[in-house]
């Protein structure tokens, strides 16, 4: 059957993106409207026709980065999974023979060279090259099935996650399905997902063919429009793997001052204050205080006030406008409030001031919630999590504990581990740095065993001591390593995680917790304070608490904002894991076993829990110098009676459950 072409060829890949982000089309179609005209970072279209389907499952090349590391485990599960099939079918699979690039043969003549092998003659085809209706891939592996006694080839992809596919992963199978019946004239009845665990996906194509129809025009007229559409970036869930984030559209809404920099901002408050003609964070905090005043109760603070108006007179000589030129859109609509609950839209506007301040002056300011405040975020919540404020923050004790983890979603396809416990303990008086490492499923369970019964020993003998750690990732993790879950993958601990059958180390844990000995610092933290910070990560924070880090050996790596995960664990995280990676996985690359990163990382964790216990010491300090606040640990509020909870607090422990099932059912190890 005849194939239909046309000048714009997109990727499956990018259909994805474009679901998730307009813009990205945009840049991808039309290189004048980017501001770096040559090709941004990211992967290529062609970069999965590059690896060498002749190489066996051996040596690879050492990743250069991050995201090339999680590009390679790809391949590298792709030819696993080309190796299973080879092991079940022999000669019967067939390896499409690749793109002569050197010769600069085109995508299309590629194409036509392959022609049409889904005759029946082979069991699976490798790497299938697709041009249909504008868009163009590369199937990892067609498998021939039977249907109505006629011979039908589906679509298979494989993938890392390990729990589900994904949206994007559908619509890549689908495009594949649609480009199989065109040149068979069959339908394929399934698709299927090869996942990293191991486990396979198969899902109807019936169930979702009338989706991928509609999703066809619409995507035929974004395609279709002229390239002047006035596309903007917007940040979205493809922003972390985005090829133009960091050279387009970061830096646009940087030199435009979005909001998009404003910490604890939603899509949702983004778009309400665009509603009203806000579009800058500094046309945020400029809202005059009295339009705030009049509809609350709220005290708004003399001396930070001066501040911002200090900071506002720098922004002003320097950028050489001044209020009226922001607030002219706000202006036009009448001075109106944007539609956000009135002590969020307070919260917001303070953060943006604080965020200015820091700007102008380079100065971090913070701002502590009343007694009140506190009280009432704390009596609102689980009884677990009541003493997450400054108002109950132990007093720091002796024979505390500060602790962090450093894990690798990606150790090896199928599983993830944690591959150092560090922690600091007090002996003799000073503070002393012990790090626990594992390099395989075994140790990492017998190093989790002991760090559990050493606090456990440490709590029993001393029972008003606490383990401090910045977030819940700690405590989530070791409720997994106890249960023999996957530790990288897993957060539904955050919210409350039930075992059965837990074995003795688990009921350490679990009386450790119940006792309220885990205390997490970044929850304290949102629960008492705002600060003049992009992010509430550690790395902020320590700032503030006026911490040095010792040490800057880790490669930096930009996979996103820190603000994604706000306790620094993409930055930190991503660049302790590539460290890893290169040792543990160094006889997969063919270089060297380097035990330099894994000092390396040992240092960078050793900073983290100092900062953390400084951060603590930090804390109390600043509860004693405030006359607001009590100047010693308040007891934490009683439990409430089932039939007093209000309709609210019902709702949303509703809402937290059936957020805790989604996540159940759906978390993946990306």
């Amino acid at each position: 059957m005849p194939r239909s072409t046309k000048k714009a060829l997109l990727s499956p890949s990018k259909i994805t993106a474009w679901l998730d982000c307009e813009h990205y089309l945009t840049l991808k179609n039309n290189p004048e409207r980017r501001r770096n005209r040559q090709q941004s970072r990211g992967t290529s279209d062609n970069a999965k026709t590059e690896t060498t389907q002749e190489q066996e499952i051996g040596i690879l090349e050492a990743p250069t980065d991050f995201a090339d590391m999680l590009r390679k485990k790809g391949d590298l599960h792709e030819r696993k999974c080309l190796e299973n099939y080879k092991e079940k079918f022999g000669s019967s699979v067939f390896e499409v023979p690749e793109q002569n690039r050197e010769e600069g043969e085109s995508f299309e003549t590629w194409v036509e060279r392959v022609g049409n092998p889904m005759n029946g003659e082979y069991e699976i085809i490798f790497q299938m090259p697709f041009i249909y209706e504008g868009v163009r891939g590369i199937a990892d592996f067609l498998e021939k099935t039977e249907n109505n006694g006629k011979v039908v080839y589906e679509p298979v992809d494989s993938k890392l996650a390990r729990a589900g596919a994904k949206q994007g992963h559908l619509l890549q199978l689908l495009f594949y399905t649609e480009a199989v019946e065109d040149l068979t004239g069959e339908r394929p009845e399934k698709i299927h997902v090869e996942l990293g665990s191991g486990e396979r996906e198969s899902f109807l194509v019936s169930d979702y063919w009338w989706y991928w129809q509609r999703l066809r025009k619409k995507l035929i007229q974004a395609v279709e429009t002229d390239s002047s559409t006035d596309t903007k970036p917007e940040k979205c869930s493809h922003c972390g793997i985005c090829e133009f984030y960091w050279e387009e559209c970061r830096p646009e809404w940087r030199a435009n001052d979005s909001l998009v920099f404003l910490s604890g901002l939603r899509k949702t408050h983004q778009e309400a204050l665009n509603e009203v003609g806000i579009e800058t964070l500094t046309g945020l905090a400029a809202i005059p205080e009295s339009h705030l005043s009049e509809i609350s109760k709220e005290n708004f603070d003399e001396e930070s006030e001066q501040a911002f108006q200090t900071a506002i007179n720098i922004w002003a000589k320097k950028s050489g406008n001044n209020l009226d030129s922001i607030h002219s859109e706000w202006k036009a609509n009448q001075n109106r409030l944007p539609e956000i609950e009135i002590n969020q839209l307070i919260k917001l506007w303070r953060q943006a001031r604080l965020q200015v301040i820091t700007t102008q002056t380079k100065e971090i300011p913070t701002h502590f919630f009343s007694e009140q405040e506190m009280l009432e975020k704390m009596t609102e919540r689980e009884k677990s999590k009541r003493g997450e404020s400054l108002l109950h923050l132990p007093e720091m004790n002796e024979h505390d504990i500060y602790l962090d983890f450093e894990g690798h979603p990606f150790w090896q396809i199928e599983e993830g581990i944690i591959f150092l416990f560090g922690y600091i303990e007090k002996k003799d008086g000073e503070w002393e740095y012990v790090q626990l490492w594992s390099h395989d499923k075994t140790t990492e369970k017998e190093k989790a065993t002991k760090l559990v019964e050493f606090l456990h020993d440490r709590y029993k003998t001393h029972p008003e001591m606490h383990i401090y750690h910045y977030n819940h990732t700690e405590r989530a993790l070791l409720s997994d390593l106890m249960n023999d879950g996957d530790p990288t993958s897993s957060i539904v601990s955050i919210l409350g995680h039930n075992f059965e059958d837990s074995p003795p180390e688990k009921q350490q844990l679990d009386e450790l917790v119940n006792a309220g000995a885990f205390v997490d610092l970044l929850a304290v933290v949102r629960n008492s304070l705002q600060a003049g910070t992009e992010s509430y990560s550690l790395k902020e924070m320590e700032l503030l608490a006026g911490f040095i880090r010792n040490r800057k050996d880790l490669p930096e790596i930009n996979q996103q904002d820190e603000d994604v995960n706000e306790d620094g664990s993409i930055d930190k995280g991503a660049g302790a894991v590539f460290e890893f990676e290169l040792y543990a996985n160094a006889d997969l690359y063919g270089i060297k076993k380097d035990e330099d990163r894994l000092k390396r990382i040992a240092d960078y964790n050793k900073d983290d829990v100092e900062a953390t216990r400084q951060l603590h010491e930090w804390l109390i300090n600043k509860r004693k110098e405030n006359k607001e606040l009590p100047d010693r640990t308040s007891p934490i509020p009683e439990d409430q009676e089932e039939e007093t909870k209000s309709e609210y607090i019902q709702r949303v422990e509703a809402l937290k459950e059936k957020i805790i099932n989604k996540i159940e059912e759906e978390r993946s190890g990306i």
